[in-house]
């Protein structure tokens, strides 16, 4: 996948998967740091900005992790078969994250209780000022989670370090304006409504995981790439 696709497919994942999954898992979480926030003595613009600014930026540097493994992994030509099976390989993993947001193979949904992040959770809960408040957001960024799990395997298929944290930077943005309806105290959409944008969140990540999967078996000569115009669509 290109930069340009991999940023742009991102972004809408992050702005659809948000209005469906984010709002079920995170609303309730949203709504106790806003209520942090309000203990912090901050102005709540600030709060909330240093809030999702610090999440966003966690997303961003996990995407530069990954983007420095994926170009490892396929820096040279004769590493071209290595790189088509990572690409089947994330692409059938993708595939799989999105069967789970579907409604099949639910308990490959990812999501867990973990217990250091509750610890952890628990102890910024007692901070005050802007340190508790950035210490919150990284940690949200660290949420176990499918749904940044997915957009980590979409970045780093993007092809470079910049586009992997580029692509990650725009997943962030994309996932900011329904949580921050939630700390606003406007995010209550009905659950008819979260299923929906959450089974299409799944069935993007099924198209972007069969993408790979035809580039990778491209990049193994199984078959051949296929262009639309100069647009590679594997």
């Amino acid at each position: 996948m290109g930069p340009i696709a991999a940023i742009t497919s991102l972004f809408i994942s992050g702005l659809i998967g948000s209005l469906g999954h984010c709002l079920g898992m995170c609303g309730p979480l949203n709504l106790i740091v806003a209520v942090q926030i309000e203990k912090s003595g901050l102005p709540k613009l600030e709060s909330t900005v240093l809030y999702h600014s610090a999440r966003i930026a966690v997303y961003t540097g996990l995407g530069l992790i990954v983007g420095i493994l994926g170009s490892l992994l396929s820096l040279s030509r004769p590493l071209s078969s290595l790189s088509g099976i990572i690409s089947i390989i994330l692409g059938l993993l993708l595939g799989l994250l999105g069967a789970g947001y579907l409604g099949f193979l639910k308990s490959l949904r990812l999501e867990s209780k973990a217990d250091w992040w509750n610890r952890v959770f628990s102890r910024l809960l007692e901070r005050r000022g802007r340190l508790g408040v950035i210490g919150l957001g990284a940690l949200n960024g660290l949420l176990p989670c499918g749904l940044v799990y997915a957009a980590l395997l979409v970045a780093a298929s993007s092809g470079s370090v910049w586009s992997a944290g580029a692509g990650m930077l725009a997943f962030g943005l994309g996932t900011f304006p329904a949580l921050l309806a939630v700390n606003l105290g406007a995010g209550k959409v009905s659950a008819r409504f979260r299923r929906t944008m959450m089974r299409t969140a799944g069935a993007l990540m099924v198209l972007v995981g069969l993408q790979l999967i035809l580039r990778g078996g491209a990049a193994l000569q199984i078959w051949s790439h296929l262009h639309l115009g100069k647009f590679v669509l594997w």
